[in-house]
């Protein structure tokens, strides 16, 4: 299936190609998938307005205005489209330093619910995927061995992890999935509540 892929992480896309999937980087594409930056935890007295709205417009401006004009292009040739949001899960818990992060990942994810609303009817499906941490992209600010022991499955997300993930979401198998998010995180935004600040022991 060839994808069009908005974003910029090299790994991810090393991934989706593994599991069978073609990201082009322009027109013509069935499915759009848009990829957000790394999660970056800043506390709020420290987050300033420059600062807040970069995160802002990368993780929820970019994807839009990607989304917008993939769809019309998909409208204007009266076909079925799949749109698959990588977000973070920062948008499912108050997490320490996720304020800009997990509220632009809550406004995203209401754009694809729209979306799936809007469009559903016309044959545009779209979800979105909550990912946990990820070791490449794991803020400095946290233990990867906390993060791990944290973490139900006792492992951290995978670039291999995500791909399945879409692969799934773009698949037959999954016609009936719109509009929804998948917290793709071991079980990690259960249990991280444990302590009143998951970044210490």
């Amino acid at each position: 299936m060839r994808i069009l892929l908005h974003g910029d992480d090299e790994r991810l896309e090393a991934a989706l190609c593994g599991r069978g999937l073609e990201p082009i980087r322009q027109g013509g594409a069935d499915a759009l998938v848009t990829m957000g930056p790394a999660p970056v935890l800043r506390p709020l007295a420290n987050m300033g307005a420059e600062e807040w709205t970069a995160r802002f417009k990368g993780w929820v401006a970019d994807a839009f205005w990607a989304f917008q004009a993939w769809l019309r292009e998909v409208l204007a040739r009266g076909e079925a489209g799949r749109w698959v949001a990588i977000t973070t899960m920062l948008g499912a818990v108050p997490f320490p330093g996720g304020g800009a992060d997990g509220a632009s990942a809550v406004a995203l994810q209401t754009l694809v619910r729209i979306a799936a609303i809007e469009y559903g009817p016309r044959g545009v499906r779209a979800n979105a995927i909550a990912p946990g941490w990820r070791e490449p992209t794991l803020p400095p600010e946290l233990d990867p061995d906390l993060a791990v022991r944290d973490t139900p499955t006792g492992q951290l997300i995978t670039e291999a992890d995500i791909a399945t993930a879409v692969a799934w979401l773009l698949s037959p198998d999954a016609e009936q999935l719109n509009g929804e998010v998948l917290h793709l995180d071991g079980g990690y935004t259960l249990t991280r509540g444990s302590r009143p600040d998951p970044r210490h022991q």
